[in-house]
């Protein structure tokens, strides 16, 4: 999978699945451009993008800092190749416990931030260009003790098939896709599973029997952004262990 002359842009792009992305990106050849909040991460992203790309600071919570996002990649760049969706937090009280405050912290970054980082990188999408969100296996199987999660989630997963088969889209060669982990090891999970017992709990639920790694996820997205994918629009690719199909 080459990108060699590609302009890549991955959001959360500082952590996870996000930095072992761009990670793939650089190393595929594309210009990266890797957006997160956390100054500590977003130096460790530098690094990473190597020294054609870029790292930038921006909550996708935010509206307006979506916006100066993107009119600072047209100034800079131009354009966009990739569009890799892939900022959103898992962390929100038990159902019982939400209060507006607590639910919009979440749904404002993986619902929100997600559909209009898409919506004002659309102007900048060059012809043939390929989008691919993150969604979540908790999106198909739902999430227990994490409903709002899964929730938004499953918002990703119907946003997608829309997007995916929009004719307008698809005219401009435009493919829209989602990549669906299971489990994954990232600094989140790490952050938000502290017990070893539901850590092997988890693991007990996927028929590989193994949490998955940053980097199995970072090769789907690439597949789904390169031309072997070139027929592939609105589609979902679980990257799961078989956990979505168990």
């Amino acid at each position: 999978m080459d990108f060699s002359g590609k302009i890549a842009l991955v959001t959360g792009g500082t952590s996870g699945i996000g930095l072992a992305t761009a990670a793939k990106l650089a190393q595929a050849g594309a210009t990266v451009i890797a957006i997160g909040r956390n100054p500590e991460r977003l130096a460790t992203a530098e690094s990473v993008v190597s020294r054609n790309g870029e790292t930038i600071a921006c909550d996708i919570s935010s509206p307006s800092e979506i916006v100066f996002l993107m009119s600072h990649v047209k100034a800079r760049w131009g354009r966009l190749d990739v569009l890799a969706i892939n900022a959103g937090i898992s962390d929100a009280p038990a159902i019982g416990d939400l209060t507006p405050a607590t639910y919009n912290a979440l749904m404002d970054i993986n619902c929100r931030g997600a559909t209009f980082t898409f919506v004002h990188a659309l102007p900048l999408l060059a012809e043939g260009a390929a989008v691919v969100f993150t969604g979540s296996v908790g999106g198909r199987k739902g999430q227990p003790g994490d409903p709002l999660y899964a929730g938004s989630k499953g918002f990703i997963r119907a946003f997608v098939r829309s997007a995916g088969t929009d004719r307008a889209l698809l005219k401009r060669g435009i493919r829209v896709n989602v990549v669906s982990p299971g489990p994954i090891a990232t600094p989140l999970t790490s952050e938000a599973t502290q017990d070893e017992a539901a850590l092997h709990w988890i693991e007990d639920m996927i028929p590989m029997g193994r949490w998955g790694l940053a980097d199995e996820v970072a090769d789907a997205i690439l597949f789904l952004a390169s031309d072997a994918a070139r027929f592939t629009t609105g589609a979902e690719l679980t990257v799961d262990g078989g956990m979505a199909h168990a």
